[in-house]
């Protein structure tokens, strides 16, 4: 099969601080991996114009360190992950994660490409898996992953679009201040 033409996806993540709505950066736009789910997502969204099928979420990964500040050790992981990586966290004794919506999203074109902005933030106190997500168990933010929700109700539905992790140095913990927000960004070209 001849293709005509060339694609590519690509994506960057920043970390902000939210206090009172007010967005704070707290890392600089870092590449993500697009995960090979992405095809499954635009695919459905392009043939059947199936809206559950759009991306409306994002996970939080986090752990529950012994110390503020401490870092965690990120996995590793390849274009294959799928939301099984999340559900088989519920065995771990540190780690979960947030399955949190979307807070607003843009969209721009810009010189020969389409920018999508996704923004999300921490929210509750209780992860996916049951454990605490606070400050006073100094839970930190360290991975995440961009989502459809094809089913609100149902996380073992849901369809993973990318995934990042932070580098030690920007890994994010939880205050009592603030939650953790991320600005996620696709340009499409």
């Amino acid at each position: 099969m001849d293709r005509i033409g060339t694609s590519n996806v690509s994506g960057h993540v920043r970390a902000h601080r939210v206090t009172a709505d007010v967005w704070t950066p707290t890392t600089e736009l870092n590449p993500n991996l697009v995960l090979y789910q992405w095809g499954e997502l635009v695919g459905k969204l392009l043939t059947t114009g199936d809206a559950k099928y759009r991306v409306s979420g994002m996970y939080l990964e986090f752990e529950n360190v012994a110390s503020p500040g401490d870092p965690v050790s990120v996995p590793t992981f390849g274009r294959d992950r799928t939301v099984t990586y999340y559900d088989d966290l519920s065995g771990s004794g540190v780690r979960d994660y947030l399955r949190v919506p979307l807070t607003a999203t843009t969209y721009a074109d810009e010189a020969e490409q389409t920018i999508l902005d996704f923004f999300a933030r921490s929210s509750g106190t209780t992860g996916v898996h049951g454990k605490t997500f606070s400050d006073s168990v100094n839970s930190t933010i360290f991975g995440a992953s961009l989502v459809a929700f094809v089913d609100s109700t149902d996380a073992t539905q849901d369809l993973l679009l990318s995934s990042y992790y932070f580098a030690v140095a920007d890994q994010q913990q939880k205050l009592s201040t603030s939650q953790v927000g991320l600005e996620w960004q696709l340009a499409l070209q």
